[in-house]
C-alpha cells in the first residue's frame, strides 16, 4: 500500500510526515489518497473476513488489512502490537464515554421504508448513533491516533505531538474522548460564543479549549484562520475528520462503510442507492473511498449510486457538482443538453437548476455514468485540472446572516462530486420542511432523536422517492449519525479554558 496524489501523479511511502501532497499550492490542497494492493487485500476476501465477522470482532480488526496504519505496522513486524493498541484504545475510550469502537449494526427499516412511500426490504439504514458520543467522527480521529501511533512505534518515538482541532460542531466532542483515551494533549479552537455544555463537556475531557475573538465585519473565518496558524508556528498536529487536511482522517471512517457493504454482502442484499448527508465531505469522502475499494475486489458488483443532501441554508456542495459539469462540458469529454448548458454558463443557483431542470439533470447523470468506462481517461483528466484550481471550484458559502453555517465549505468535495459523477448520483437540497418531516419520521418510527442535519439522508431519499428516481425492487441505504449533546450538568474547568483575542501571539498558548 502506498499513498497517492492524483494531481500531481505521485506517490509517497506511509511513513511519510507529510498530510497532504507536498506540491500543494495556495489555489487548493491535494489530498493524498491511498493507493491498495489489490491482491493483498483480495487475499482476505472472503474466508477471512467473514470469520471475523461472525466471531464479531472489532470494526477496525475486521478490516484492518485495509488501513495503512496496519499495514506500515505489518511491514515493520508489529501486526500484533497494532491488534493490541487498537483494541487498547477501544478499551480507553469506553472507561472514559461508556462507548468503544463497536460495530454499529444495519437496520432492515421497514416500517420507515412504507411513511415514506418505499417498499418493505428496500431501505437499509447504518446507526452510527451508538458510536461513542451519537456520532461517525469518532472512526475519523481513530484513524489519524492510530497512525500516530504507528509511527511512534516504528520509530521508537517516546513523544507524543500536541494535537489540535477547529470545530464549531459537534466534532470537537469526539475527538476530545479520542485524545484523552490515546493520552494526547489537544487544543480546540472555537468561536468565542459556544454553547457552556460543549466547554464543560470538553474540559473534562482534559482538552484546552480556545475561545477565538470573532471580527464580525471580516469575511475571513478567524476561528480556523489562528487554528492553522498554531499548526504552523506550534508545530502542533490536526486531529481534523477531513481528508483534506490530514489523508488518515478518512480511513478509520471507511470501516463504517465497509461494515455497511459486507453485512449487505452476507445477506445478499446489496445497497443500488445511497444518500448521505453533507456538512464539510468527512462521512461522504469516507464513504465514497470505501464504495470504490470494494468496487474493485468485487466485493460488491456495482457503485450504488451516490447521492448527497445538504440544507437549503448552505449547499456549497450542489454548487460545485454544477461547476465540475460545466467543466466536462465546456472540455468536450460530455455532451450536456442545450439549455443545461447555457443555464450553467450564467450565474446560476444549485438549488434553482435541481428544481427547474432535474429531468435534464437526471438523464445526464445517468448518461456519464454509463460512459464512464469509455471516457474514463478524459473524465479524470478533468479533475487532475479541478485539482490543480480547487479553491476556484470548491468555494466558501457566502451569507448575510449574523452566524455562519458550521460548514461553509465542502472541503473534502473534489473527491464526493468524482463518486457521484460516475456513479450516476446527483446532489440533492432538502429545505427546512423537509428536514423537520424527516426528523419526525425517524423519531416515530424507530425512536431515534437525530439532528436536522443528521436527517438530511432521509429527506434526501424522501426527494428521490417523490421524483420517481428511485426505481422498482432498488435497495437504498443511509446512515444515523448526530444526536444532541446531553448536558452532563458538570462545571467547566476553568483553567482550560484560553482566550485568544484578535491581536494576542498565538505563543501565549504555550506559556
Amino acid at each position: 500500500m502506498r499513498l497517492y496524489c492524483p494531481v500531481c501523479d505521485k506517490e509517497y511511502p506511509l511513513e511519510t510526515n507529510a498530510l497532504f501532497c507536498p506540491e500543494s499550492t495556495e489555489n487548493g490542497v491535494h489530498p493524498l489518497i491511498k493507493k491498495e494492493n489489490s491482491e493483498e487485500l483480495a487475499r482476505v476476501f472472503p474466508t477471512i473476513l467473514t470469520k471475523r465477522w461472525n466471531d464479531k470482532k472489532l470494526c477496525f480488526s475486521v478490516f484492518r488489512e485495509f488501513m495503512a496504519s496496519y499495514q506500515l505496522a505489518a511491514a515493520n513486524g508489529k501486526a500484533s502490537w497494532w491488534v493490541e493498541r487498537i483494541l487498547a484504545l477501544s478499551d480507553a475510550c469506553e472507561r472514559i464515554t461508556g462507548r468503544g469502537f463497536i460495530r454499529t449494526p444495519e437496520i432492515q427499516a421497514d416500517d420507515l421504508a412504507e411513511a415514506v412511500d418505499l417498499p418493505k426490504s428496500s431501505l437499509f439504514i447504518k446507526n452510527e448513533t451508538l458510536q461513542m458520543m451519537g456520532s461517525h467522527k469518532s472512526r475519523h480521529f481513530a484513524g489519524i491516533i492510530m497512525h500516530l501511533e504507528t509511527l511512534r512505534e516504528i520509530n521508537r518515538s517516546a513523544e507524543k505531538k500536541t494535537l489540535a482541532i477547529m470545530s464549531r460542531g459537534a466534532a470537537v466532542t469526539e475527538a476530545a474522548a479520542v485524545a484523552a483515551a490515546a493520552g494526547y494533549q489537544l487544543y480546540a479552537f472555537v468561536p468565542e460564543k459556544i454553547n457552556d455544555s460543549v466547554i464543560s463537556v470538553l474540559t473534562n475531557l482534559g482538552t484546552n479549549v480556545v475561545k477565538v475573538e470573532e471580527d464580525p465585519d471580516s469575511a475571513v473565518d478567524v476561528c480556523r484562520a489562528r487554528y492553522q496558524e498554531a499548526l504552523k508556528k506550534l508545530d502542533w498536529f490536526p486531529l481534523t475528520p477531513f481528508g483534506h487536511d490530514v489523508w488518515s482522517a478518512v480511513e478509520g471512517a471507511e470501516t463504517m462503510e465497509y461494515e455497511f457493504l459486507f453485512n449487505q454482502y452476507m445477506i445478499d442484499a446489496p445497497l443500488d442507492i445511497q444518500v448521505v448527508q453533507v456538512g464539510g465531505g468527512s462521512l461522504a469522502n469516507a464513504v465514497a473511498n470505501a464504495n470504490a475499494v470494494f468496487k474493485r475486489l468485487n466485493i460488491i458488483r456495482k457503485l450504488p449510486r451516490f447521492y448527497t443532501c445538504q440544507t437549503a441554508d448552505c449547499y456549497p456542495l450542489a454548487q460545485s457538482y454544477f461547476l465540475v459539469l460545466r467543466e466536462l462540458g465546456r472540455k468536450g469529454v460530455v455532451t450536456l443538453p442545450p439549455e443545461l448548458a447555457m443555464l450553467l454558463e450564467e450565474n446560476f443557483d444549485a438549488k434553482a437548476l435541481i428544481e427547474n431542470n432535474l429531468g435534464q439533470i437526471k438523464m445526464t447523470a445517468g448518461l456519464i455514468s454509463e460512459m464512464y468506462p469509455k471516457i474514463s481517461q478524459d473524465m479524470e483528466e478533468v479533475f487532475i485540472e479541478v485539482g490543480k484550481k480547487r479553491n476556484d471550484f470548491f468555494k466558501i458559502w457566502e451569507t448575510d446572516k449574523e452566524s455562519a453555517p458550521v460548514h461553509n465549505r465542502t472541503y473534502d468535495g473534489l473527491e464526493i462530486v468524482r463518486h457521484m459523477l460516475i456513479s450516476g448520483g446527483l446532489p440533492l437540497i432538502a429545505g427546512e420542511h423537509g428536514l423537520k418531516k424527516a426528523q419526525d419520521l425517524i423519531q416515530t418510527h424507530t425512536g431515534i432523536k437525530l439532528s436536522s442535519s443528521g436527517s438530511a439522508g432521509l429527506a434526501g431519499l424522501h426527494f428521490l422517492v417523490r421524483n420517481k428516481l428511485v426505481r422498482q425492487g432498488e435497495r437504498c441505504g443511509i446512515f444515523f449519525t448526530g444526536v444532541s449533546l446531553s448536558d452532563r450538568g458538570l462545571p467547566a474547568v476553568e483553567e482550560r479554558i484560553l482566550v485568544l483575542n484578535r491581536d494576542e501571539d498565538i505563543s501565549k498558548l504555550t506559556a
